[in-house]
């Protein structure tokens, strides 16, 4: 149908009669272009404050291409161009509701789906949204009229009675003989039971899940979460405990061991999003469910469809803005992510690593003052060490080595005299920064000191490695480091080029050359292999193909004083006795 569409716009706007004026009732008004919009039409406009465009085709375009580009919103504003035109078109409604739910908006989503159930009565997901929305108001009799009245196939098949219960429920009833006998179903009924104060039939529905034939750690858990929720705390800390013994030590498993050894309270912060209050909660938990399964199988597109209900439902569900902030992530779409790691509330176990996160986003976004401030604020109110660190990246990776190692040398005053292993990345920063603001010594100092806690790491031995080699001291230290580290990355040609230089350096200029002519092969636009390869070229008295490389590393060069210096080397060679000028 939409191709259809779109053929009959290219058609009708080549011979300039406006798309989708159709025969018209007695209730009509026209715009500024003297096109003729019905009621209908006019209420599309006004739902989407917009003005009409003349170009339908350039609509639909537009449309689709926004919507590639993983904007829903602004695809969505221009299919509502084409619906004041043809309001009626089941297709572009289908949509635009789908558009209107992945950017989270209920209420437009809402409006088309009940369009689509005034036309299609079996449209079950336009049902699944009407009563999405009706439970949103705390209006369970149409949800549960609604929820009935979806056809059961496909997706609904798991997600239909789920919201039927939760429904019901918020109704004041829970019938335990309609559930299915399924982990996530008796899941589900015990929380409701809860919500109600049933604690009977909360157990009945544990029990199910503990009585499986089979049953996996992560349903372990959840059985044990609702365990500690109806005051069985003992038995909760059994399970998580041999949940812990025959599964390894799972990072949320021994995070609530930890907790409920401090008390009660502290295990129930932890599950506070299970503690469901009213029935919109407990279908949120249902909507998540369904798109965390969605989003492990790589169905990320529906998987957003059912995380943006559940945050309908409950917008303060943590984990659906994870997944969306991820998501939204992925898909370089920075703003978005931030704007839903900015959700989690403070009390949140993981805010300051999440807003470390969005910090970086912005960073990414190009938006470092805003980083920075936000750092900056962890650390005050939090004593993050972690954000003065990442105020110094950002600062080391814009060049400003001074002011990298001022928030550097804060974040090691603040640790104390001894840096201990957690924070070996500072010492490995702060020494990339004195090494490029040539305090060799204390870069040196640095570098060995973060090799003792990770003596594998390949771009540390490479960095360590080169710095001696470069400056023509402990070249035969550094030829082991270099060596160690081409073997952890072979396919890397910074380290490739290292090596090659050390050999260089110690003068085994035939041994020097494989390996950089290796490095260019792999990064053949940098001007310093380049470099490199040509100085090697030329003591072993190869002078053309010495000045074609000097040639590559003048053009690729960034700066005047790099490119000055090659150009010396064009003009006179390589002088006797000196190796190589400082790169």
């Amino acid at each position: 149908m939409i191709r259809q569409i779109f053929l009959m716009v290219l058609l009708l706007a080549a011979i300039g009669t406006a798309y989708g004026v159709r025969t018209l009732s007695d209730h009509t008004t026209s715009d500024d272009t003297g096109q003729t919009m019905t009621d209908a039409a006019r209420a599309n406009l006004q739902l989407l404050h917009m003005e009409p465009r003349k170009t339908m085709a350039g609509e639909f375009l537009s449309s689709h291409f926004a919507q590639s580009e993983n904007d829903w919103k602004s695809a969505n504003e221009h299919l509502g161009q084409l619906l004041v035109f043809d309001p009626d078109n089941e297709e572009l409604l289908k949509r635009s509701m789908i558009l209107a739910t992945g950017y989270g908006d209920l209420a437009l989503a809402a409006q088309r789906a009940q369009q689509l159930v005034d036309r299609d009565p079996e449209n079950a997901l336009a049902l699944m949204i009407v009563a999405v929305n009706a439970m949103t108001k705390d209006d369970m009799d149409t949800a549960v009229r609604d929820l009935k009245a979806m056809p059961i196939g496909d997706i609904t098949d798991y997600i239909q009675p789920l919201l039927l219960h939760w429904a019901e429920a918020g109704q004041g009833t829970l019938n335990m003989d309609k559930f299915d006998a399924t982990s996530i179903h008796a899941f589900h009924a015990a929380l409701m039971a809860l919500m109600l104060g049933d604690k009977e039939k909360a157990r009945a529905a544990i029990d199910v899940i503990l009585n499986a034939p089979s049953i996996n750690p992560f349903e372990a858990e959840r059985a044990a979460d609702l365990l500690a929720l109806s005051g069985d705390y003992e038995k909760a800390m059994d399970i998580y405990k041999q949940t812990a013994l025959q599964n390894g030590q799972m990072d949320s498993v021994s995070k609530k061991i930890a907790a409920l050894t401090k008390g009660p309270d502290a295990l129930l912060k932890l599950l506070k999003p299970l503690k469901i209050e009213n029935a919109a909660q407990g279908a949120a938990l249902a909507m998540y469910d369904m798109a965390d399964l969605l989003y492990r199988e790589n169905s990320a597109t529906s998987a957003r469809l059912f995380a943006q209900l559940a945050l309908a439902l409950n917008p303060d569900l943590s984990d659906v803005h994870f997944m969306l902030a991820n998501a939204a992530a992925h898909d370089g779409r920075y703003d978005e992510a931030i704007a839903h790691l900015e959700q989690i509330p403070p009390d949140h176990e993981q805010y300051v690593e999440t807003q470390r996160a969005a910090a970086d986003l912005m960073a990414r976004a190009g938006r470092t003052d805003d980083a920075m401030k936000l750092l900056n604020r962890l650390f005050t109110e939090n004593n993050d060490i972690e954000s003065l660190i990442r105020i110094g990246d950002l600062y080391r990776s814009d060049e400003k080595y001074g002011d990298a190692l001022t928030y550097y040398n804060r974040a090691a005053d603040a640790i104390g005299p001894d840096i201990p292993e957690k924070y070996w990345h500072l010492l490995y920063a702060r020494g990339m920064a004195y090494e490029r603001e040539g305090a060799w010594d204390k870069a040196e100092r640095d570098l060995k000191a973060a090799l003792v806690y990770r003596p594998d790491h390949p771009f540390l031995l490479n960095y360590l490695g080169y710095g001696w080699a470069d400056q023509g001291m402990h070249l035969e230290e550094s030829l082991d480091l270099i060596k160690r580290a081409v073997a952890l990355q072979p396919q890397d040609g910074y380290i490739a080029d290292s090596l090659g230089w050390v050999y260089y350096m110690m003068g085994r200029y035939e041994e020097a050359l494989p390996p950089l002519e290796n490095a260019v092969e792999l990064l053949p636009y940098d001007a310093t292999l380049n470099d490199h390869l040509g100085d090697a070229y030329w003591q072993v008295g190869r002078r053309l193909e010495a000045r074609f490389q000097w040639e590559r590393a003048r053009n690729f060069a960034e700066n005047d004083e790099d490119r000055a210096r090659i150009e010396e080397k064009l003009r006179t060679g390589l002088q006797p006795d000196v190796k190589q000028a400082k790169n």
